[in-house]
């Protein structure tokens, strides 16, 4: 892969990578900010995917939400675009992402080969990354930062994400060209505070408390998450060694 940094607005990236006998994934981000009035700044992104799994009678890298029985011609595009304002210590976010293709974005699962299930670099990825086969999704995203309050290193994050007209197929197991409904749903609000240690031996470590509240549509549960509600911890320390 490759970065670049056209100007201090304009940034771009490529990535791919040819898994052997599995797949083939391509990924690309461009971004782009600038300053609007009273101080604030506008950054619009665009990132999306474009997976192929290798042409074999099995389908090389299984993915389990595929509305097709030709397991030789399994793809998917992937993209998202985001567009957010800041000012002082606010900042808003909105997104809009889609999947088109015969499956779901899937991280290049089974037979114990893959992309090793790596992140998803896409603006609507909490708990669900909602990237369901033909997927759309909308989110509103908020950020609080209470260094604006003499409470330096601290922010909070509230998100609400809504995804729908998820393909599902109504045979999994033997004919997945039939599809049970091709207008599941999922949601997701998202809640997340973080303290970053702002000095001493400590600096730069930081704690994130965060908890997302799931919800899918009957006919979506067994394909993906199924409802969840659900609290994580992190506490990242950063280590230099030169």
């Amino acid at each position: 892969g490759a970065k670049y940094k056209f100007s201090d607005a304009l940034n771009a990236s490529y990535y791919g990578t040819d898994i052997k006998d599995r797949l083939d994934r391509h990924y690309v981000n461009a971004n782009y900010s600038y300053a609007v009035a009273n101080g604030g700044t506008l950054t619009h992104d665009f990132s999306g995917y474009h997976t192929e799994w290798d042409k074999k009678a099995d389908g090389g890298a299984y993915t389990y939400s595929h509305t097709t029985n030709d397991l030789s011609n399994l793809s998917n595009n992937i993209w998202a675009i985001s567009t957010t304002y800041n000012t002082g210590p606010h900042n808003v976010m909105v997104a809009y992402q889609q999947n088109t293709g015969n499956t779901g974005y899937d991280y290049g699962l089974g037979r114990g080969v893959g992309d090793g299930h790596q992140t998803i670099y896409l603006p609507n990825s909490y708990l669900s990354d909602f990237i369901g086969n033909n997927e759309k999704s909308a989110q509103l995203q908020y950020t609080f930062d209470f260094g604006a309050v003499n409470v330096p290193g601290l922010s909070w994050t509230s998100a609400f994400v809504y995804g729908w007209d998820i393909d599902v197929p109504a045979d999994p197991e033997r004919d997945r060209s039939v599809l049970a409904t091709s207008d599941a749903h999922e949601r997701e609000f998202f809640n997340q505070v973080k303290y970053t240690v702002q000095s001493g031996f400590a600096k730069d470590a930081s704690l994130r408390l965060r908890h997302s509240y799931y919800r899918a549509s009957n006919d979506y549960q067994s394909n993906y998450i199924g409802d969840t509600n659900e609290w994580r911890i992190w506490l990242d320390i950063p280590v230099k060694l030169f």
